[in-house]
């Protein structure tokens, strides 16, 4: 829920170490991921096609949003990039490939 009151919500009084600021920068990732939700969400609740054309684009550029923060996550936590690798492995093991590039049309994730 926007925080209109303090025009400065969730900033630290002092400079974050790098741990702080991989938390912070999980938190993002999680904000990016809520905002697909909840532009998805929109777009299923109209059938105005002009609304939902637009929705859809910005979900797409929070998803976007949200491979910029991962990478930026990996450079700041190698821990968390290794564990991520690992859940990567482990699916590419019991799926027996790589999952398929899925092209924005065919995401599920936003295609209505």
């Amino acid at each position: 829920m926007p925080d209109f009151v303090n025009p400065f919500p969730g900033i630290a009084s002092y400079k974050m170490n790098q741990s702080e600021l991989a938390r912070a920068v999980m938190l993002d990732i999680a904000s990016e991921l809520e905002a697909v939700h909840l532009y998805t969400a929109h777009m299923d609740a109209t059938d105005d096609a002009d609304a939902k054309k637009v929705l859809y684009d910005i979900a797409l550029e929070e998803l976007v949003h949200v491979g910029e923060f991962t990478s930026l996550l990996y450079r700041l936590d190698p821990v968390a990039a290794s564990k991520a690798q690992e859940g990567f492995d482990e699916m590419e093991a019991m799926l027996g490939s790589k999952a398929p590039s899925a092209s924005p049309r065919e995401m599920t994730v936003v295609a209505r």
